[in-house]
């Protein structure tokens, strides 16, 4: 074996047991069922975190924004992410949100629809 083989080898290797080395980018997730019928999670990603932990995040989160009522925000942290949410409202009173919670380098992003 040439040490440019045995170089690569290890290399390759050293790539493959380096915690995170596969998690640089935002994985898909199957998003939750939504708690309520008039609603419905989409496009859930989890970055640095894992998918059941994110699809936790998105419930808690529909939980934290509707203690005040259907329409409500989420003010709180959410299982320790920090959320911040865009959204629009359509002049039925239907809306359409993108959520980003982010806990140190960790990302979960999902997006809702709902009826009130």
């Amino acid at each position: 074996m040439t040490l440019r083989t045995l170089f690569v080898t290890l290399l390759t290797g050293f790539l493959l047991v380096v915690p995170g080395a596969s998690t640089a980018h935002a994985k898909q997730c199957d998003e939750p069922a939504y708690p309520v019928p008039n609603g419905s999670f989409t496009n859930l990603t989890a970055k640095k975190t894992t998918c059941g932990k994110a699809a936790r995040v998105a419930v808690k989160h529909y939980e934290c924004r509707t203690k005040t009522g259907p329409t409500g925000h989420c003010v709180s942290k959410v299982k320790g992410f920090g959320c911040s949410e865009d959204r629009t409202t359509a002049p039925t009173g239907d809306f359409y949100a993108k959520v980003t919670c982010t806990k140190d380098k960790a990302k979960v992003a999902f997006s809702y629809s709902q009826t009130p």
